[in-house]
């Protein structure tokens, strides 16, 4: 299976929780070879995160992709799209949002929504144990089997091109700390999970965030990631960048993975 290691389909603006304008992300991606980039910055929410578009600034965002694409699209590919949030409970929302048309989303799960409240997976080790004691009342298989089912269900809307950072709920499992993925349980929700991403015909990404994250490593693991092409699932790279120096971060060390 080949990848594309010059094509890097998850960044974050300005526009969300990035730092850099998407012209500064067009020209580092033009600087360091790339040939296609995505913009992908989180969705808006009718729970308005500090993470997210605007609910008031999404035709700008839009307006803005197009600028850029018009200013560089003569060096390097620039698609329009979104990191798609997946919470069940405002699906109808999630699906007005995609509506509106773009070149290409990602599906992922960062949240659970329990009586109306957000409970987050991944944006500090606080706010993981915070989800973990209050929401799952410290069961951490009842947590991974939530977040997977989840997955499962993202990718299955048909919404979306991509899953992102597949496993980014090890974001803080540094020496098994919370559980173990050679444990059977665990293992049997991933491949569930892969054969529902399969099934579906979308892309699985490797998000090489995790590098410089807690864990240390991409996203999904090294076995996942030899698992998922053995399925034939085609899989792109997503650096996750959230400032324009490192886009197309570790693209080098992901070409050396298993697979």
């Amino acid at each position: 299976m080949t990848i594309d290691f010059f094509c890097d389909l998850h960044m974050h603006s300005n526009y969300s929780d990035g730092k850099g304008t998407m012209e500064d992300m067009a020209k580092s991606a033009i600087e360091k070879g790339l040939t296609t980039i995505a913009i992908t910055d989180h969705m808006p929410l009718p729970l308005n995160p500090w993470y997210s578009v605007g609910t008031d600034k999404i035709q700008s965002y839009r307006d803005e992709i197009h600028k850029v694409q018009r200013r560089y699209g003569h060096k390097l590919n620039i698609l329009s799209g979104l990191e798609i949030e997946y919470i069940p409970q405002i699906l109808d929302w999630v699906e007005s949002t995609v509506d509106l048309g773009w070149d290409y989303t990602i599906a992922s799960v960062h949240c659970f929504l329990v009586d109306n409240s957000p409970y987050l997976i991944n944006e500090n080790e606080k706010e993981f144990n915070k989800t973990l004691n209050i929401a799952f009342k410290g069961d951490i298989r009842a947590f991974c089997t939530q977040y997977y089912h989840f997955v499962r269900q993202a990718a299955s809307t048909g919404l979306c091109n991509s899953v992102g950072h597949l496993d980014v709920i090890k974001k803080y499992n540094c020496s098994n700390k919370y559980f173990d993925e050679q444990s059977l349980w665990y293992q049997e929700l991933i491949y569930e999970t892969l054969d529902v991403i399969k099934a579906c015909n979308i892309k699985m990404e490797i998000n090489t965030a995790g590098i410089i994250h807690p864990i240390g490593e991409v996203y999904p693991s090294p076995w996942i990631i030899k698992d998922a092409i053995k399925r034939g699932i085609p899989i792109v790279m997503g650096s996750d960048s959230h400032v324009p120096e490192t886009i197309g971060q570790y693209f080098d060390l992901a070409k050396v993975l298993p697979h």
